[in-house]
């Protein structure tokens, strides 16, 4: 009996891995765009700025999928709930939306998050970003 389930084991084993391949070759079979898409959609968001600092920076539409990409990833840091890490997330935010307004001085969304983000640091006595990343929002005009 013992002797079976490990056999078992090792046909599903083997099965997941060759399962584990064909996705990955049907991401490869994927457009840029659709791959990055999908690794934002898992909140796979360091996968998808590592795949994308592969690709020509110059590239218009390499840096509309960075902007994309570094918009829901702080997003997804100031809305992922987690009171002990909330200094380390608003901070990821902070950063995050700095990096898209590197790329794209003009997006509104990330300044509104930003300012949401710096107002409610405003309300709680002696706390603020930290201080590499109030560098990063006075490097792209924010001087609160």
């Amino acid at each position: 009996m013992k002797k079976r389930s490990l056999i078992s084991a090792f046909v599903l084993s083997l099965f997941l891995i060759s399962c584990g391949e064909e996705t990955q070759d049907q991401n490869l079979d994927m457009s840029l765009e659709d791959r990055i898409n999908l690794l934002i959609e898992q909140n796979e968001y360091e996968a998808a700025l590592e795949t994308l600092s592969e690709e020509d920076s110059s590239d218009p539409e390499i840096a509309r999928l960075k902007e994309k990409t570094h918009l829901n990833y702080g997003l997804h840091s100031m809305n992922t709930f987690d009171q002990t890490e909330m200094r380390t997330r608003m901070n990821n935010a902070l950063s995050q939306f700095t990096e898209v307004l590197r790329i794209n001085p003009d997006n509104s969304a990330a300044k509104a998050y930003i300012q949401q983000i710096l107002d409610i640091y405003a309300t709680i006595p002696d706390r603020s970003p930290e201080e590499d990343v109030m560098e990063g929002l006075r490097e792209v005009g924010f001087d609160q």
